[in-house]
């Protein structure tokens, strides 16, 4: 693995393909035409070596997780990337594997007539794994390209130990990255390229039958409040700038009321840049601490979760937490929790905590938790389960399943900070020892708490009447 740029990666040593007829960009993460570094770098080598572009985009059945929800969320955002892509000249592929009778090796495929192939550096989930396993399959050189956030992850050597390591040396380096995108044009049209490859139609009109079509889990449905897609990110975005911007510092932490930008799911799907959402922030005339408490959490706390997995390869356990977290819950492991859940019942908002409840409710059926609440949520499930092995797998296991945006840097840091990752040691206390706490009955006094369970309970009616 080399690294060839801040960005980009060269993951195997591999000849070029003199023989190819263009270059191969698999996007994976980045799921956008604009604002993306990866899509900029395979447009450089395509411009280079005067061949068209081929972006190719597929969805798997069997990802973790893989249901309804993710699916239609994925599918809403590729009729405008066909349309996106076809104005610039670039060939844009998507396929939908339904089952394991679909065709299988797609990438490998369509590399066989690459020259080189370019993807999508993402520090978790799935992603790392796919570009490993590319990477030894083919006899081409594989780039992968970092365009997660503003601040280029190689800039980072090591894992930061908290926030307040990462900031300063953020701040140091924003001056040189938050600056106006330059789009790359294709010189070589793909007009007339012809692929031997399928290529799925999606438009409107057949996701839910293409979709119904998949060996996925049915039983967690399409979000009625969140539909994918950098159309819908940014009409978000707009809403966001216009109606809560302005008074953000005041309203981030009501979950009863619509005071946050809601555009995590958005982000974690590539759908919208960082950048772009940074640079229509600045350009607003928003108070300034609202402007400060917003960008703090899209550029320090959200880098600062890439900066953890990319460097820390237990990112997805308990194991990743720093000394005092695991000392202290070795001293407490025996302590007794007043209640205890099964998995189930937690999963169905069934314990004696209402405020809980509607926080699970919210996930349940929008597909997203309010940030603030989501504290609170992964807090008390450390207090009602046997051990702390198992509470974060069950909060990594429902996060991950209902939410739009998990499987994603954020998820795993945010889940870990509920544990003591990215925090220092409190007082101590049963069960928790030095972790912070956090309790309803406190949590639930900073916002109008009944009107956010009541928001979710009527949610939930609607939904169970449709």
């Amino acid at each position: 693995m080399m690294q060839i740029n801040e960005r980009v990666r060269l993951l195997n040593r591999a000849s070029e393909n003199t023989k190819g007829r263009y270059v191969l960009y698999w996007m994976q993460i980045f799921k956008r035409a604009e604002f993306n570094h990866a899509l900029n770098f395979a447009i450089q080598e395509a411009n280079r070596r005067r061949l068209p572009l081929v972006v190719y985009e597929g969805l798997k059945y069997y990802y973790p997780w893989a249901s309804d929800r993710i699916h239609a969320f994925i599918l809403e955002g590729v009729e405008e990337k066909r349309r996106a892509f076809s104005d610039r000249g670039i060939k844009y592929i998507f396929y939908l594997q339904k089952d394991e009778n679909s065709p299988k090796q797609i990438v490998k495929k369509l590399a066989e007539n690459a020259v080189i192939l370019v993807t999508d550096d993402y520090p978790c989930f799935i992603i790392p794994e796919h570009n490993q396993s590319i990477s030894k399959k083919l006899n081409l050189p594989v780039y992968a390209v970092d365009s997660n956030g503003i601040i280029p992850m190689s800039l980072f050597d090591k894992e930061e130990y908290a926030a307040y390591t990462i900031r300063p040396k953020i701040k140091k380096l924003l001056p040189y990255y938050l600056k106006p995108f330059r789009e790359e044009e294709v010189l070589v049209a793909a007009d007339n390229l012809q692929l031997d490859c399928p290529d799925t139609e999606v438009n409107s009109g057949n996701i839910a039958e293409l979709v119904s079509e998949c060996a996925i889990d049915h039983s967690v449905k399409p979000s009625r409040f969140y539909h994918g897609g950098t159309n819908n990110a940014r009409k978000r975005l707009k809403k966001f700038l216009k109606e809560i911007l302005p008074n953000y510092a005041e309203t981030r932490n009501k979950p009863e009321i619509d005071g946050s930008s809601r555009l995590s799911a958005y982000l974690h799907f590539g759908f919208i840049s960082s950048l772009e959402v940074a640079l229509a922030v600045l350009d607003t005339e928003a108070p300034k601490e609202s402007k400060e408490a917003f960008l703090e959490e899209l550029i320090v706390r959200r880098e600062l979760s890439f900066n953890f997995t990319r460097h820390n390869p237990k990112y997805s356990s308990i194991e990743a937490l720093p000394d005092w977290a695991l000392k202290t819950m070795q001293k407490h492991a025996s302590d007794r929790r007043d209640f205890i859940y099964s998995l189930k019942e937690l999963e169905n908002a069934q314990t004696h905590d209402e405020l809980w409840n509607a926080a699970q409710r919210e996930m349940l059926v929008t597909g997203e938790m309010h940030n603030y609440i989501r504290m609170l949520w992964g807090k008390s499930v450390i207090a009602w389960t046997s051990s702390y092995n198992e509470a974060f797998e069950i909060l990594v296991h429902l996060n991950n399943k209902y939410c739009l945006d998990g499987r994603d840097p954020n998820s795993y840091a945010g889940i870990l900070w509920c544990f003591g990752k990215h925090d220092r040691p409190w007082m101590e206390r049963p069960v928790f020892g030095k972790i912070r706490y956090m309790s309803s009955a406190s949590t639930g006094k900073k916002f109008n708490a009944d009107k956010y369970i009541e928001w979710t309970k009527r949610l939930a009616k609607e939904t169970d009447d449709l």
